[in-house]
């Protein structure tokens, strides 16, 4: 059994010999060829080259093509803002100028629509008989935040309308680009709505399940497989996400696999996670990355089960880590050498998180995230702060502190955050992984304003 058969099959809800190995390496294959995120998410070239040699040292069963869940929204006409070592975030969303009525779809000559097409049907023609190739789009519900922004929240409060004429356009969208990549040859198509944890279940029910599901029936009826991408605490959505008739689900360290697994087994739908991104996988040793891989294995392991990261894997997650896992799955032997290295972080070129002193009349916000140029829910918390800021200009200070380094780990204990991303106003956890209203937001810091 190739890796191939055997993603295909744990998709199906059929046994195989040993638990599938899917590293989600998005701009992480970048590093792995020496070029930075925006130049390898520019060229066909740069990511065929990166999957491929991903392919070589990460020996997977299979590969997502393109982790970039902002294709999409730069191709209906939304400025992105691009970094080195992060996939690009939204800078500014079409529809706060434009009316949606004057959005035209997307075809395979827009934006970036050509290079991830033309890297899709390369790759299948080199790796489409070994490992099973994942093409990654934006889900319905994240890509409406990327044109719409925040307001979109208010929208489902007031305006329920134009939240569904919203999200019709973007399910098209969805299914256009599917249907592009079925061209290809791929064998999955993995609806990537991380801001889906961010929501109620009476909203995901109202909202994201109908589209999900008319979205999955149609990649279905293509032949191909579907699966549903969400990082951040989805564990409230996880049953509604088994029922829009996916083949699987994929979460991340803040979802309990156990109970993940519990669901999805009811349901018959395979579950893919969840490696930790940052504590594990960018400041963890190889031995520490091979114990937590077998630690996830014998909690997920069954019928279903595929070992993968809880996301997109961090441009800088040292190699050797994910190497050490490659091996353990595939009953290779490591050096011991190797697997009791440790990673070499620089601790005095991390930025310091100290406390804030609070004073009467003024309110600090401070937003706990993975990093909020490569994570959405974590882009429109902060965004969410952005919005009122002109409201109480001199009185409200804020800041994002990151847990890509081991300050923002320790601030992330220090401060008993467990969710990402999380919002505290004047050191009080307020919005756990759930993003305010402009409407809450204002209410939650006159309360403590004073």
């Amino acid at each position: 059994m190739n890796g191939k058969e055997r993603v295909l099959k744990t998709l199906q809800f059929e046994p195989v010999d040993r638990t599938p190995w899917v590293p989600y390496a998005g701009v992480q294959t970048a590093n792995l060829i020496g070029v930075d995120a925006e130049t390898y998410l520019k060229s066909a070239d740069n990511i065929v080259k990166g999957i491929m040699k991903a392919y070589e040292m990460y020996q997977p069963d299979g590969l997502p093509i393109v982790f970039d869940v902002q294709m999409e929204a730069e191709a209906l006409g939304c400025v992105l803002k691009w970094a080195k070592d992060n996939p690009p975030a939204v800078d500014v969303h079409v529809l706060e100028h434009k009316e949606l009525s004057e959005l035209k779809l997307p075809t395979e000559r827009d934006g970036r629509y050509p290079i991830a097409l033309e890297a899709a049907r390369r790759l299948v023609a080199e790796l489409g008989d070994k490992v099973a190739l994942y093409a990654l789009i934006c889900g319905p519900f994240t890509l409406a935040l990327h044109l719409k922004g925040t307001a979109l929240f208010s929208d489902m409060i007031k305006r329920h309308e134009k939240v569904d004429e919203l999200l019709a356009f973007c399910l098209q969208v969805c299914k256009d680009l599917s249907g592009m990549y079925a061209a290809t040859g791929v064998d999955i198509i993995a609806v990537v709505d991380p801001m889906t944890s961010q929501i109620a279940p009476k909203q995901f029910e109202r909202f994201v399940k109908p589209v999900t599901t008319e979205l999955n029936r149609y990649v279905k009826s293509l032949g191909l497989k579907v699966t549903s991408f969400c990082c951040g605490n989805a564990t409230k959505n996880i049953e509604l996400m088994c029922q829009t008739e996916t083949n699987g689900i994929a979460f991340d360290e803040n979802v309990s696999l156990a109970y993940a697994k519990d669901i999805a087994t009811k349901y018959k739908v395979s579950y893919g996670g969840n490696l930790p991104l940052t504590t594990v996988m960018m400041f963890g040793s190889p031995l520490e990355n091979v114990e937590e891989a077998r630690k996830e294995i014998e909690i997920g392991q069954g019928v279903g089960y595929i070992l993968s990261p809880g996301c997109d894997i961090p441009f800088d997650t040292p190699i050797n880590n994910l190497v050490a896992i490659s091996n353990f799955i595939n009953g290779k032997a490591s050096s011991l050498e190797l697997l009791e290295s440790e990673q070499q972080f620089h601790d005095e070129d991390e930025p310091v998180f100290d406390d804030v002193e609070i004073k009467p009349g003024q309110v600090f916000i401070e937003i706990v995230t993975l990093d909020s140029e490569g994570c959405p829910p974590c882009q429109y918390m902060c965004e969410s702060v952005k919005k009122v800021l002109p409201r109480y200009e001199g009185r409200l200070t804020w800041r994002e502190s990151l847990v890509k380094t081991r300050a923002g780990i320790k601030r992330m204990a220090t401060l008993g955050v467990k969710n990402l991303p999380a919002m505290l106003i004047n050191n009080e956890v307020v919005f756990d992984n759930i993003i305010p209203s402009d409407s809450e937001l204002i209410a939650a810091i006159e309360k403590r304003i004073g």
